[in-house]
């Protein structure tokens, strides 16, 4: 474990100011230390009989942190450090070490040790051989031409000083005026991160001998640009067809023109901004892969994070078309459904088989453990995964930050992240980029003010503005009827009238709330003649089968009947539709150019199409808790002066809104940089990229797969022998398709404004779910096949309950 310690900080290119190497030897010590109190006579006993029988204390790494914090202390007496280095960095690489087993605390009182004071002084009066444990350190301390004195450590802890000693130096310290509090903001991101670099390295490394046997990563494979050249080529890419797609041939050669052009190693954070529909995608793969091969870092990977998972899904099919179904040495995919299994190439196959009989795949504990820790070339996973591994104290995703270390990272749809994590995101990219040798891209068709443009960020686009003003791209036009507010009655009537008298144009309206989509839906639905009109409903009350479905079947239908989906927003960002006209309820700003986005997309219409913007007086108190009335206050003002503007319109719309919020922002207190910087590991770990909902799990069994996979759930639940990880990692193996068939549903609100308990349902929870059996489905979920109309997902029929979401 010591020796891929220091193998793992030694691959990684860092920069922690500190003397060439010390980084991985200290990693090293670590390692040596980390189990050292596994050779108390109880741990042994523990460990060596049949029923593991406890005679005494056999938790062990307490005591190893100690030893750990003492050794490290006395290999950095001739380094030439700071004081504050000196002082602070033995105590940071304690706090790794005691916790090597669970989740980090606040390191204040990680260093409050009165209550295992006894334990210890048992635990080192209880070592049999303790000659045995000198020549092993003197053995493995030659690594590094250090030797370490295991008696004077057995005193140090006899003479029980380390008490007063480690509150003394939390104190010194972190004390409004101690020399780590006075130290400036930068000063204090980077322990932060050099901290939570070596505690995962120690995590990474230990969990490694034990999975992967010794071997602390699979070897990951970077993917070549020249493979997605080759697609292009394939693909007709290289000889446009349209001027649509002359322009995207355009964006992405003028892109990586651009990259050798303003490249710096010294310069971390670049944007790519481009009109929605202008292949963001592959010009941005192409792009990572550029910027992989400059830097030349072996340990790198390319990580491409996304929002949604709908997203990943939809892109990661695009990837694998790319390289060719490659193995997932190559190219990961990495959420909370993502399936369990790491395939990777089979050396006894013949390679001229069929493809898929080349590959293995590993079994189901070194699968979750490569995929949960990104050992492949190319991770595409979310933002989730990205941001709660940064601002953790959960050793599961701490785990993930040697690998994030030298990577270049995609953020695409960056505008979803919201403006009051601006300066904590602001913070870490900046710290990550400088100490961790990251490179991140933004990228948007609305990319927010998170950095200064041409200052802390560069544009990778040249003269992208000109994409936003060209002739062949202007698809929409933005009718502002926001200025005067009119009544739901009003826009339901609007919304059917334009249907009637547009039948050959397709339709999407997107509204704030799930309640007033469903009002709309019926509306429509009952309105529309059904022999001309096929109506949709879309929320995250339906089930994800339904609107995979729904999207499927509005992507791939050629007439001759209109088409008219009602929908939250969840269809805005990267959902890969295109109507003829867009009814799109009060919103902020970047929302309403993310829905144009979906009207027109490929610039196939005869017209510009239309994106109808409306001021609904009874949504008007629910969209400002929805979104924050701040937002659309900003949005009102930057649109006050506007009836109608098309697409050329919207860049300059976008970037005088984002300036307005920027002013916000830069004034904003991030609670989680103050605890950053206070290493208050706990409370950052209370960070959650998506704020939880109070929700109840409702399982529908919409056909016999569905009703199949629950068959299989209950079996697992009712193991009875099965030990509670053991059920999860059966569970896992299904787990992607049984979501397919689970709605979340939001606590809902009582006539008198209490939230209610549980939902309405027609029967109690089985195995934690409401269900909806197949043979006896619940009158709170409508479902048919093939009526669309019929599909209202889940309604609380049983009592009247207001749905404030």
């Amino acid at each position: 474990m010591a020796d891929s310690c220091r193998l793992l900080l030694q691959s990684r290119v860092t920069n922690f100011d500190l003397p060439d190497g010390l980084l991985a030897d200290v990693g090293y010590l670590a390692g040596v230390c980390h189990d050292i109190a596994k050779g108390t006579r109880y741990f042994q006993h523990y460990l060596l009989t049949p029923n593991h029988e406890r005679i005494g204390p056999k938790e062990h790494a307490l005591l190893s942190s100690l030893l750990a914090k003492q050794v490290v202390t006395q290999y950095l007496l001739p380094f030439e450090l700071t004081s504050i280095d000196r002082q602070l960095l033995p105590y940071l690489v304690f706090t790794a070490v005691k916790r090597h087993h669970g989740n980090l605390n606040d390191f204040r009182e990680e260093l409050s040790l009165e209550s295992k004071v006894e334990i210890l002084c048992e635990q080192i009066e209880v070592f049999d051989d303790e000659p045995l444990i000198q020549e092993i350190l003197d053995k493995l301390m030659t690594v590094v031409s250090f030797k370490f004195d295991w008696q004077s450590f057995k005193q140090y802890v006899r003479k029980k000083e380390f008490v007063d000693e480690y509150l003394g130096v939390g104190h010194r310290l972190l004390r409004t005026n101690g020399l780590y509090a006075k130290s400036d903001p930068d000063t204090k991101n980077r322990y932060y991160y050099w901290h939570q670099l070596f505690y995962g390295t120690l995590l990474l490394s230990d969990k490694s001998d034990v999975i992967l046997k010794g071997i602390t990563g699979q070897g990951a494979e970077r993917p070549s640009l020249s493979a997605l050249e080759s697609y292009r080529k394939r693909r007709g890419f290289d000889s446009p067809r349209t001027a649509l797609d002359g322009l995207k041939n355009q964006a992405y050669h003028e892109t990586l023109a651009n990259l050798d052009r303003i490249f710096s190693v010294n310069q971390h954070l670049y944007s790519i901004t481009l009109p929605t529909g202008l292949g963001k995608t592959l010009t941005s793969l192409a792009v990572g892969l550029a910027m992989q091969q400059k830097l030349s870092l072996l340990a790198g990977r390319l990580v491409i994070t996304i929002p949604f998972t709908s997203i990943i899904d939809q892109n990661f099919s695009v990837f694998q078309e790319v390289f060719s179904n490659p193995t997932s040495d190559i190219l990961l995919k990495h959420h909370h459904l993502a399936e369990p299994a790491y395939k990777v190439k089979d050396d006894t196959v013949e390679d001229d088989t069929e493809e898929e009989k080349t590959k293995k795949t590993l079994d189901q504990d070194k699968s979750q453990f490569l995929i949960e820790t990104w050992q492949s070339g190319i991770v595409v996973t979310t933002f989730v995964q990205l941001l709660e591994s940064l601002f953790s104290n959960d050793k599961t995703k701490l785990l993930k930050l040697p690998n994030l270390a030298n990577s270049v990272i995609i953020l695409d749809e960056i505008q979803q992240i919201k403006y009051e994590l601006w300066p904590l995101i602001r913070q870490a990219f900046m710290t990550l980029g400088e100490r961790y040798n990251c490179y991140f891209i933004l990228m948007s068709a609305t990319q927010p003010l998170i950095f200064t443009p041409g200052e802390e960020i560069q544009e990778l686009v040249p003269n992208y503005k000109d994409y936003f003003r060209s002739p062949h791209f202007n698809r929409t036009k933005l009718i502002n009827r926001a200025r005067q507010e009119v009544s739901f009655a009003e826009f339901k009537q609007d919304v059917i009238d334009y249907c009637i008298d547009n039948p050959a144009k397709n339709m999407l309206v997107i509204l704030n709330t799930k309640q007033s989509t469903l009002d709309c839906f019926k509306a429509v639905s009952g309105t529309l003649d059904e022999e001309a009109t096929d109506v949709y409903y879309l929320t995250t009350l339906i089930t994800p089968f339904e609107r995979k479905r729904i999207i499927d079947r509005i992507k791939t239908y050629k007439g001759p009947k209109q088409q008219v989906i009602i929908s939250t927003q969840l269809i805005e960002a990267g959902v890969d539709v295109s109507v003829h006209t867009v009814f799109r309820v009060r919103c902020p700003l970047d929302s309403i150019i993310q829905a144009a986005g979906r009207a027109n997309r490929y610039n196939e219409k005869e017209f510009a199409s239309e994106v109808f913007l409306y001021n609904i007086t009874e949504l008007k108190a629910i969209s400002g808790k929805v979104y924050g009335g701040d937002l659309l206050v900003k949005t009102d003002n930057v649109l006050k002066g506007v009836d109608e503007t098309d697409e050329h319109g919207y860049l300059e719309l976008i970037e005088a809104y984002f300036k307005e919020i920027k002013k916000q922002a830069d004034v904003l207190v991030s609670p989680y940089l103050t605890a950053l910087q206070a290493l208050d590991f706990a409370k950052v770990g209370a960070f959650e990229f998506v704020d939880e909902q109070d929700t109840e799990s409702v399982y529908i069994q919409l056909n016999e797969e569905a009703e199949n996979l629950w068959g299989q759930y209950v079996d697992i639940s009712n193991e009875k022998d099965l030990k509670p990880y053991e059920r999860k990692r059966k569970f896992a193996l299904i787990k992607a398709r049984f979501y397919e068939y689970v709605v979340n549903v939001p606590l809902p609100y009582e006539a008198s404004g209490v939230k209610a308990k549980t939902i309405v349902f027609d029967e109690e929870k089985e195995n934690f779910f409401y269900v909806s059996h197949r043979k006896n489905p619940s009158t709170c979920y409508r479902y048919e096949y093939d009526d669309f109309r019929n599909n209202t997902g889940y309604v609380p029929i049983a009592r009247q309950l207001t749905y404030n979401h």
